[in-house]
């Protein structure tokens, strides 16, 4: 079944979360998982299909197998953690205005649990860029930084408090000049 304009007005969130969840194609380094939250299941469905057969770069898109809340479920969508994404995402997002009454979206990456990074932002190719790390590589690095700096506080008893290491990156060697 193709989807006509507008058919899914007023069941799609403005909101798209990235990387709260785990991939099911691969591993968290190599996947990055977006997600959509969508009201009905049928729906959820037609967004699921648009996107698995509309885009060759997506790996995966599947809907949730229940609600999460009350007529509400996911669609999640996984693709390779590359530095195209931004472009080829902004892209697919376009197409959706077609689809959904949503004019202005927003993104949520998930750096780690509780993480004021975690905060809601407006959705484009350069947040997309800035927020998420677009290499394997890069994924493991922050990842790796963020438990380097938590063992040394840890081993130097330094008082913690929830959240503290949030803002914490890895080094990264600047160009010279």
């Amino acid at each position: 079944m193709a989807l006509d304009p507008q058919d899914l007005e007023g069941r799609v969130e403005d909101t798209v979360h990235f990387d709260e969840y785990k991939p099911k194609m691969g591993k968290d380094d190599a996947v990055i998982v977006a997600t959509f939250k969508v009201f009905g299941k049928q729906p959820a469905m037609d967004l699921e299909n648009f996107i698995e057969m509309g885009y060759d770069w997506v790996i995966d898109a599947e809907t949730s197998a229940g609600e999460i809340s009350e007529g509400r479920y996911i669609v999640f969508v996984e693709a390779e953690r590359r530095s195209t994404y931004p472009q080829k995402f902004m892209s697919m997002i376009s197409d959706l205005n077609n689809l959904t009454d949503v004019e202005d979206w927003k993104m949520m990456y998930f750096a780690k649990p509780d993480s004021s990074k975690n905060a809601v932002q407006k959705l484009s190719q350069d947040t997309l860029a800035n927020s998420i790390p677009l290499s394997p590589k890069n994924y493991r690095d922050a990842q790796t930084a963020a438990i380097a700096i938590e063992s040394i506080l840890n081993t130097a008893r330094v008082p913690r408090t929830k959240g503290d290491i949030n803002e914490f990156r890895a080094f990264t060697r600047r160009p010279r000049d």
